[in-house]
């Protein structure tokens, strides 16, 4: 028979080498959860194969070792073995107590810290020794110590509930491969952090910014020249999304506005993103009309129009958007009537209509009045 017992009691947790299975060794997933009393994990140096670590729910555990000893003497590297030669995954989930000593390793793809303290962010943490020089007395500022410094392989990084959100973002300028940035509820992130500035190579494509309570974007959104994919959702504050500079985004193929109930209109700027293929506009109270310059959005192909209840007529310029593909209205009650010109959208394969009882009631097939303007598209869906 086997015994129960409550893993919530468990303090310490020490791996021995001696003791472990043989099929241990070759474990690449370890994820840990719900241990309220857990203090210290050790032992991990002995799974050497692991490339996925998740460390969720454990409020009481202090430090995770990367290396088989501490590195206090950086010019000693090649005498300290790495625990996560292979570690390409980690996430780090309520856990606010904990500090990764001493650095993140090398191997890193992709990063998630989620209720965390945002000192894991201060490049004191962050960074391999090898990337640090001397501090020459100066040691009271962690960047001061880095120079030059390159991380290889980060691609992921999603930042979630961090505690004490405000500062210690310099580790970002660094992150030279990253592909896609999450920034989500860090109440007291008022301003994007100055070192996403440096996020301008090749690869850098999306960036996410969702339940922060951000004042104002900065002007040098728009050196971000890389970015594809670019989201602001529940932005209760803002009032404007667009620095005049968010025109350079040029690479820029979608975007999603979402829940900015401060904002009052959408940007002219928009008809500058000449490469925009998806612009999916949600729940925006505040926006009674689309701004005129969208009728220059000649490779859009999929726009999304949900829950704007202001919006009470759609442009006769809709008929411009002549790469349109799919098109989605749902609970704009505001909208009463389809403009003429979506005629000339022959290209439009899918109109999606739900919620809006005025629209559903003239489109319907044969009987309703603008029956005849969307008779041409070949999936119409039509729900009240």
């Amino acid at each position: 028979m086997t015994k129960q017992w409550d893993s919530c009691d468990l303090k310490y947790m020490h791996m021995l080498k001696q003791s472990n299975p043989p099929q241990f060794c070759q474990l690449t997933k370890l994820v840990l959860v719900n241990l309220p009393n857990l203090e210290h994990l050790w032992g991990l140096a002995d799974l050497p194969r692991i490339k996925t670590l998740e460390l969720r729910e454990m409020p009481k555990l202090i430090e995770l070792l990367t290396t088989t000893t501490g590195l206090e003497n950086w010019e000693q590297e090649d005498q300290v073995q790495c625990c996560f030669p292979d570690l390409s995954t980690l996430v780090i989930s309520d856990c606010p107590r904990l500090i990764v000593k001493p650095y993140f390793p090398d191997s890193l793809k992709n990063l998630t810290l989620e209720g965390s303290h945002g000192q894991l962010l201060s490049s004191g943490c962050f960074f391999h020794p090898r990337h640090a020089a001397h501090g020459h007395g100066n040691e009271s500022s962690s960047s001061s110590c880095i120079v030059d410094v390159k991380y290889p392989h980060l691609t992921y990084l999603k930042l979630d509930r961090l505690i004490g959100s405000s500062s210690g973002w310099e580790m970002l300028r660094h992150l030279t491969e990253l592909r896609t940035l999450e920034i989500s509820e860090c109440r007291d992130l008022r301003y994007l952090p100055e070192s996403m500035r440096s996020l301008t190579c090749l690869h850098y494509h999306m960036l996410l910014i969702d339940r922060c309570n951000l004042c104002v974007l900065p002007e040098w959104l728009g050196e971000l020249q890389s970015l594809q994919d670019l989201r602001f959702l529940n932005l209760p504050i803002i009032t404007s999304i667009a620095p005049q500079s968010i025109q350079r985004l040029t690479c820029l193929q979608v975007l999603h506005i979402m829940s900015c109930h401060a904002l009052q209109q959408l940007p002219e700027q928009l008809g500058e993103l000449c490469s925009l293929r998806g612009l999916h506009i949600y729940d925006l109270p505040g926006v009674t009309c689309l701004p005129e310059s969208m009728q220059r959005l000649t490779s859009l192909q999929w726009l999304t129009l949900i829950c704007c209840d202001a919006l009470t007529q759609l442009p006769e310029w809709l008929g411009e958007l002549s790469a349109l593909r799919r098109f989605h209205i749902l609970g704009c009650s505001g909208l009463t009537s389809l403009p003429q010109s979506i005629q000339r959208l022959t290209g439009l394969e899918e109109l999606c209509i739900r919620n809006c009882p005025a629209l559903v009631r003239r489109c319907k097939q044969g009987v309703g009045e603008d029956w005849h303007l969307v008779s041409h598209i070949p999936d119409l869906k039509l729900m009240d």
